[in-house]
């Protein structure tokens, strides 16, 4: 049984990306996004323990964690990409309705700002994900559809000056792409 443990718990590390890039470098199939998200609450919110997962909500291939100053960074996959999970400190989660926050990237040698997002939700009892039988409750918590969340975008030319410092070396044209939300 340990052993099953070990294994699943390797497979469940490597399977995960949800690790911050150093470099703007990309896959010919993807491109790099970058934003804040600011997380409206009645409760204070760490910033470092907020991670936002695009396009699933199980295994994190696109997601990524707020830095201090609540900017995000990850490569994404060209075309249709939207919003699908806000998760809080390990333990309260916010499914987001597929394609309600949505953005459109289709060129890897740009790099794409989709601005400063607003998102007002407080983390509740209500939001805490009920782990009850194993990998199969996951796997039913994966597949809840979410419900809308009141959000708003700005664009900032701060967060693309952040970016630009924290990227000194990058030679890609940032656009500014605004997420659209249905």
């Amino acid at each position: 049984m340990r052993t099953l443990l070990l294994i699943f718990g390797i497979f469940a590390l490597f399977s995960c990306s949800s690790k911050r890039i150093v470099i703007t470098e990309t896959k010919p199939t993807e491109t790099i996004v970058f934003g804040k998200l600011t997380i409206k609450s009645d409760i204070p919110i760490e910033n470092k323990k907020v991670l936002i997962h695009f396009n699933e909500r199980l295994w994190a291939k696109n997601a990524a964690w707020l830095d201090e100053n609540e900017m995000f960074y990850l490569r994404m996959p060209l075309g249709n990409n939207f919003l699908a999970l806000v998760e809080y400190n390990g333990s309260y989660y916010k499914n987001i309705p597929d394609n309600y926050i949505s953005i459109n990237v289709p060129l890897n040698d740009k790099i794409y700002y989709i601005g400063d997002i607003d998102l007002y939700w407080t983390p509740s009892k209500s939001d805490k994900r009920q782990n009850t039988g194993g990998v199969i409750g996951a796997l039913k918590e994966a597949k809840k559809e979410g419900e809308k969340v009141e959000v708003v975008v700005n664009s900032s030319d701060k967060s693309i000056d952040y970016f630009k410092q924290l990227f000194p070396n990058n030679a890609k044209d940032i656009v500014t792409q605004l997420i659209k939300i249905e």
